[in-house]
């Protein structure tokens, strides 16, 4: 089977909560940003939370767009690792649902990867994230068959902030370059940009044909404080690119 878009990142349960900018400061994390987490640490959180109103669904960063394009009438697949438990079977039948190509749970009984998801007034996201079985993606999962059959692929950058993911990322990536298909990429946070900042720049210049990024991922990853000067710094450097700017 052929498809428009397959995409590949770490597979997570969203866990959507709103909460002010104290609850953020008391919660000791970055607003806006991405902060890897534990399990206990989250769950904190959730009970902090009880009262709210929460909502449950599929998501990671390359999965929300493939998500997004299923959605606009693309034919799409997601590569990406869940646990045979109950969020992995959420997880599962959320994409299905959409209609998006998903290989399923795997053998692990539980370890799905979740990501509380901070909403403030101002819609600002801050994410609390526990990676689970999504870690253990590894380039033996990237199906070469799949890959060529593909229009295009997408890659998420905090696939970066482990080797066995990078290297499945980039595996996919390669692939689909030697098969003459374009690559999307995303820096994914500003996090993932400052600690992993040289082997971005290698890919990106190695491997990515189209680029996304939001405004405090591209001044981490040029330097630059103006918007417009790491739009052309990041623009030099591939086929094109995409600088979003939130609400603006």
């Amino acid at each position: 089977m052929s498809y428009d878009l397959i995409g590949i990142g770490n597979a997570l349960v969203d866990i959507e909560g709103q909460g002010d900018d104290v609850f953020i400061e008391n919660a000791a994390v970055t607003k806006g940003g991405m902060t890897l987490s534990s399990i206990e640490d989250q769950n904190k959180i959730l009970v902090s939370l009880q009262s709210k109103p929460k909502k449950i669904s599929s998501g990671g960063s390359a999965a929300n767009t493939v998500h997004g394009a299923s959605v606009l009438g693309a034919k799409s697949y997601y590569l990406g690792r869940v646990a045979n438990d109950s969020n992995g079977q959420h997880y599962t039948e959320d994409m299905k649902n959409c209609g998006v190509g998903f290989s399923g749970p795997g053998s692990d009984q539980e370890g799905t990867g979740t990501c509380v998801i901070l909403i403030t007034p101002d819609t600002e996201r801050t994410m609390l994230t526990n990676l689970g079985v999504s870690s253990s993606l590894h380039p033996e999962i990237v199906d070469e068959k799949i890959v060529k059959n593909a229009r295009s692929v997408y890659v998420e950058g905090y696939l970066w902030t482990g080797d066995d993911t990078r290297e499945a990322g980039l595996c996919m990536a390669r692939l689909a370059k030697k098969a003459g298909i374009p690559v999307s990429f995303t820096l994914s946070d500003a996090f993932v940009v400052n600690t992993f900042k040289e082997s971005l720049v290698n890919f990106i210049q190695g491997d990515v044909d189209i680029l996304f990024c939001n405004e405090v991922e591209a001044r981490a990853m040029t330097g630059e404080a103006e918007p417009i000067v790491a739009f052309k710094s990041l623009q030099a450097r591939g086929d094109t690119l995409f600088l979003t700017l939130g609400s603006k």
